[in-house]
């Protein structure tokens, strides 16, 4: 009977064992894989954007609540930095194939006209900033 007991003991600790062997390895696996990469974003809610502005790439940047920061995949020429966008949504979300008007407000509300909003992509951070004169 002890035979048995200790055989069966034995038998489960080999099974932990194994099971503990598998879930150490998993990591590394999975490290191995690239990331998948992020699916772009069809819509944003306006109330979670905490930070907005253009870049010098002519695309909008917005910056949500949880930090993330996500890149506007429109071709607007006229927007550049030191404009704004006017935006306008019965649904709270800024969408895209949504108009925006782009506006300069340094020039009185000069407005340059609409641009359709595209899809957001999730990006690591603000625009780089362009150095003047140089």
């Amino acid at each position: 009977m002890k035979q048995k007991a200790g055989a069966a003991q034995s038998g489960a600790m080999i099974r932990t064992l194994a099971i503990i062997t598998t879930l150490a390895a998993a990591p590394a696996f999975a490290a191995d894989a690239p990331p998948p990469a992020a699916k772009p974003q069809e819509c944003l809610q306006t109330r979670s954007i905490v930070q907005a502005q253009p870049a010098s790439d002519h695309h909008w940047y917005a910056k949500t609540r949880d930090g993330k920061w996500y890149r506007n995949t429109m071709e607007c020429s006229s927007l550049l930095p030191g404009r704004a966008l006017i935006h306008s949504s019965p649904i709270g979300s800024q969408c895209r194939g949504d108009i925006v008007q782009v506006v300069d407000f340094t020039m009185g509300g000069l407005n340059f006209g609409g641009c359709g909003l595209g899809a957001w992509e999730a990006v690591s951070g603000p625009p780089a900033k362009v150095k003047k004169g140089g």
